[in-house]
């Protein structure tokens, strides 16, 4: 409770700050750090639903490993940290206390796990960065929402099957420098953001003996890697 009241205390006083901002309807470019909680969803590898996963990954992962221990998805977990930065165009007056904008995460990394049955998960993890138009509107003082839409450039994707007898070596599946996108919602309250996020597209991943890792009902060679993200974050 004393740390709830340390924090809004903190909130109030950065208020008047935003004042002269909100007057005139430009806004101030704002970087931010956050972090947060990342899920898989159950439409990765090509799947449709969780019911499908549960029914065909045993199925689908044999057909990668014949090592593969006969499993079910149990749940799903993950996280994600970013550093980014928004652009406000003020030139561009649409409106009061509306603007268009650039938003960059320089640098995120997000990794995303399905817990098997037993000692086993299937990793998804990401290295990337985003770029992308941003709608951000102010209707108070402190207070602001952006709408945004992002290319996110992968430098480094994987996927790994972690399980007890592997090892490694065909488990993982990897790719370099491909695109995904993502799009999403931010609501920053004086410095601190809370911030959630849809991520969709696929990547090429393939093993050491190059094998791609694939599409589980078709054969193409992009695997769909969807997630959704939930994070809070602080505003410098």
């Amino acid at each position: 409770m004393k740390q709830f009241f340390t924090l809004l205390f903190a909130i109030l006083l950065t208020i008047p700050s935003f004042s002269q901002d909100f007057e005139s309807g430009d806004i101030n470019k704002k970087s931010y750090v956050r972090f947060g909680y990342s899920s898989p969803l159950y439409t990765n590898y090509g799947f449709t639903d969780k019911q499908d996963m549960i029914d065909n990954l045993g199925a689908f992962m044999t057909s990668k490993n014949p090592d593969y221990q006969a499993s079910t998805v149990d749940s799903r977990i993950g996280a994600i940290f970013e550093v980014g930065t928004l652009f406000p165009i003020n030139k561009i007056n649409i409106g009061p206390n509306m603007r268009f904008g650039i938003n960059v995460d320089w640098f995120s990394l997000k990794a995303q796990i399905f817990n098997l049955q037993g000692s086993q998960n299937l990793y998804n993890v990401f290295v990337q960065s985003k770029i992308g138009p941003s709608f951000t509107y102010a209707p108070a003082k402190a207070v602001a929402i952006d709408v945004y839409a992002k290319i996110n450039p992968v430098w480094a994707g994987a996927t790994y099957y972690n399980h007890q007898e592997g090892d490694g070596n065909i488990d993982i599946y990897r790719g370099f420098l491909q695109f995904m996108y993502s799009t999403g919602v931010n609501v920053k309250f004086a410095f601190v953001m809370l911030g959630f996020e849809y991520d969709f597209g696929g990547l090429k991943l393939k093993n050491s003996e190059g094998t791609y890792f694939g599409n589980a009902k078709n054969s193409d060679k992009k695997t769909p890697l969807n997630g959704f993200s939930a994070t809070i974050g602080f505003t410098f």
